[in-house]
C-alpha cells in the first residue's frame, strides 16, 4: 500500500477529503520523524512503537581496494509492534489448522463443548459429539503455532485434558 492508497482508504473511512487526509497523513509522518530526530520514542498504546537504536560497527569490502574498511555504528529508525499488532496479524495470515479434542471423563454427560479464549469461554460455540462408547469428541479451527488455553464444559461444571498439562490456573494448555 502506498501513501496515496492509504490516504484514499483514510477518506473513505472518515468521510474527509483525499487532499485532507493527504496532509494529515503527511502530518503525522512528519511529527514522528522530527520526535526521532530529537532522540524520543513515538508509542501508539496497542500498535506499536517507532524508536532509534544504534547500530553496531562492521566491517565490509573494500570497492576501491583489496581489504576490509571499518563501517562506523549508525542511528536507525525502528518500528516495534506490540504484542496486540502481532497477535492480530497471526490470527488473520498464520496458517490454519484443525485441532481434534477427545473427552473421555464424561461417559454419562448430556452436554459437553470446549471452552477457551478463542471462543469467549462460550459453551455453546464449540459443542462436542458424542461417540457410541460414551466418549465425546470435537474439533476446532485454530491458528498454527499459537498456544490453546481451554477446558471441558461439562454439564455446567468446567474439567481439564488430563491428555495435557495444565497452567497456575488449572486451565489445560496445549502448544498447536
Amino acid at each position: 500500500m502506498t501513501r496515496d492508497e492509504l490516504a484514499g482508504e483514510v477518506a473513505e473511512r472518515t468521510g474527509v477529503s483525499r487532499k485532507v487526509a493527504r496532509t494529515v497523513l503527511s502530518s503525522v509522518i512528519e511529527v514522528i520523524t522530527e520526535r526521532l530526530c530529537s532522540g524520543e520514542n513515538v508509542y501508539f498504546r496497542g500498535f506499536g512503537c517507532f524508536e532509534t537504536r544504534e547500530g553496531k560497527k562492521r566491517r565490509a569490502r573494500d570497492p576501491q581496494g583489496e581489504g576490509l574498511i571499518e563501517i562506523p555504528p549508525r542511528m536507525r529508525p525502528v518500528f516495534r509492534p506490540y504484542k496486540d499488532l502481532k497477535d492480530v496479524v497471526q490470527e488473520s495470515l498464520g496458517k490454519r489448522v484443525t485441532v481434534d479434542f477427545l473427552c473421555l471423563s464424561a461417559k454419562n454427560a448430556r452436554k459437553v463443548s470446549v471452552v477457551g479464549r478463542f471462543n469467549g469461554w462460550n459453551e455453546n460455540s464449540n459443542p462436542m459429539q458424542r461417540l457410541p462408547d460414551g466418549s465425546w469428541v470435537g474439533e476446532l479451527e485454530a491458528v498454527s503455532g499459537q498456544t490453546l488455553r481451554y477446558q471441558y464444559w461439562i454439564d455446567g461444571r468446567l474439567e481439564n485434558d488430563p491428555a495435557f498439562p495444565s497452567d497456575k490456573k488449572g486451565v489445560t494448555v496445549r502448544q498447536i
